[in-house]
């Protein structure tokens, strides 16, 4: 029956018959399905809430994964990256150090005893618990002193890491020390035997000799296994500041040769710490697996979902962000569309039909409306409901988007209209006597509906880019999930090189807009008369 409506429509044939039309539809098809789904899910929850029978928001339900309230759940560390991507160390280890501090405030509440909290009574365990869990993934489920115990690991081997750490920053001021020894020995050299310059540059020697010694014997008493510069044999220096304090130093007064293997050692210790402190950090994520384990069953996919393109600053999941906020540019874009069409059109077809003194007011209306900056203009409206009832949400939106984008569909269906107003089957209808709304509404307005396709389309894609322009620059959404507050809160993200928040809203919008795009050219080529062949 479809198969056969569409070739007998020569526009519907044309419409269909591109492969990219079809792949843009299926993509908006997809994005339709989601905002369907989302919105679906919205009203069940709120009625399973209102009459106490359920709540979506609460467990691991399927059903409750796209709710608005779950898009701002912590679900790990700050800017994980997504696709199971390691970050770099030095990230990784802040992502340990984050699930671990959380570990330790589940430790000193429940150290601390009853009036814990935040509250007047204690909390029970299982909400200690739940407090220190990222939405699926929660503490592992062992006695608290078994959790303790594999905690007080961690804090080992945290502990061997920290020294390392305090070897790594000792290695610079060997490195000073060095270089201020070779420049004491050329002083030293080119003095006179016996002169006061000669002993003052002797002491200095003597002096920055000790100091590089306690250096190398402090950073050798901590110093991973096989590590070239604690096992390196200094004894010859220490003999040779002995001598330069007792003013009879050697001659030279100390050996270069060992001093340059002492400095290449110090330059390929660097590589060894840094090894060393990654080799904590290897010991330590299989540890953090064993407190914080994986979730299994629908938990377990849910959760990993929600890490497939990592997460935000807060920890949030970007895949949910990114997904819900499609729904918001969807709502944004149905709402602002059909209405700015529907007045744009009725208006612009009544004032091509009637003309005269209506012809002359929406003229006035849409040539000033269009006279001011188009985004001046929607910043101003949006702006207006700073400090209402409204600020924050979709509404201003909706009403700045509305009051502004009727003004291409009137024009264009006014200039459609004066010409169907001439033509023979309009006149035949105004001869029979039928009224002027009749012929508004069954010869005016459907064959002006090609225009209406198109336009609802272009204002579709208008809205969406509209609301994250707004958004982003603060006018638009304030809470909750949208591409612009994405866009917005990812600027310090991209300073440190995290892209994945940029990048995953970019895309989202990207691929929508696309796809309307080739839709509308898809739909002018089919139904507008000037293209159907």
């Amino acid at each position: 029956m479809i198969r056969d409506r569409i070739q007998e429509s020569p526009a519907l044939r044309k419409l269909f018959g591109r492969k990219m039309t079809i792949f843009a539809m299926g993509i908006i098809s997809l994005y339709m399905l989601l905002f369907g789904w989302i919105t679906l899910m919205q009203g069940v929850n709120w009625v399973g809430v209102k009459s106490g029978a359920f709540d979506f928001r609460q467990g691991e339900s399927l059903f409750g994964a796209m709710l608005p309230e779950r898009t701002l759940d912590r679900v790990g560390a700050s800017n994980e990256p997504g696709f199971g991507i390691r970050s770099e160390p030095t990230k990784r280890m802040e992502q340990v150090g984050f699930y671990l501090r959380n570990l330790n405030k589940m430790f000193e509440e429940i150290d601390e005893g009853p009036g814990t909290g935040g509250g007047t009574e204690a909390r029970s365990m299982e909400d200690i618990r739940e407090s220190v869990s990222f939405a699926e993934r929660r503490v592992v489920d062992l006695p608290v002193d078994e959790i303790r115990a594999l905690y007080e690991r961690t804090q080992l081997v945290l502990d061997r890491q920290a020294g390392y750490r305090k070897l790594r920053d000792a290695l610079p001021q060997m490195t000073i020390a060095i270089e201020k020894l070779v420049e004491f020995r050329a002083e030293f050299e080119a003095a006179e035997e016996g002169t006061e310059e000669w002993e003052i540059a002797g002491e200095e020697v003597a002096l920055t000799l000790d100091e590089l010694l306690i250096l190398v014997d402090e950073y050798g008493e901590g110093s991973p296994e096989g590590d070239v510069l604690a096992g390196l044999d200094l004894g010859l220096l220490e003999e040779a500041m002995d001598a330069a304090f007792d003013f009879s130093p050697m001659d030279p007064i100390y050996d270069a040769g060992l001093v340059e293997r002492l400095n290449d050692a110090v330059e390929a210790a660097g590589p060894g710490i840094d090894g060393a402190v990654a080799g904590t950090l290897d010991e330590l994520e299989p540890m953090l697996a064993e407190l914080y384990p994986m979730p299994g069953g629908v938990g377990g996919v849910i959760y990993r979902l929600r890490m497939m393109l990592g997460t935000d600053q807060q920890g949030r999941s970007i895949l949910l962000r990114g997904l819900y906020s499609a729904k918001i540019a969807i709502q944004v874009g149905v709402v602002v569309s059909v209405i700015a069409v529907l007045f744009g059109s009725l208006i612009g077809a009544a004032a091509g039909y009637f003309g005269g003194f209506l012809d002359h007011m929406v003229i006035w209306l849409y040539s000033t409306f269009s006279s001011i900056p188009y985004l001046v203009l929607l910043v101003v409206l949006a702006f207006m409901f700073t400090g209402s009832i409204f600020e924050g949400s979709l509404v201003p939106l909706y009403v700045a988007f509305s009051l502004t984008f009727w003004i291409g569909p009137c024009r264009v269906t006014r200039g459609e209209a004066l010409k169907l107003r001439s033509l023979d089957y309009v006149q035949a209808a105004q001869a029979l006597g039928a009224s002027n709304w009749r012929i508004l509404t069954r010869h005016i307005i459907p064959n002006t509906s090609h225009l209406i396709f198109i336009n609802m389309s272009l204002l579709f894609i208008g809205a969406i880019k509209g609301e994250v322009v707004l958004t982003f620059l603060g006018l638009g959404l304030k809470e909750g999930a949208s591409w612009g507050i994405m866009i917005n809160q990812s600027k310090s993200e991209v300073v440190s090189g995290f892209f994945w928040q940029i990048g995953a809203a970019t895309f989202f919008m990207f691929v929508l807009v696309l796809a309307f795009n080739v839709l509308t050219d898809a739909l002018q080529d089919a139904f507008d008369p000037k293209h159907v062949g």
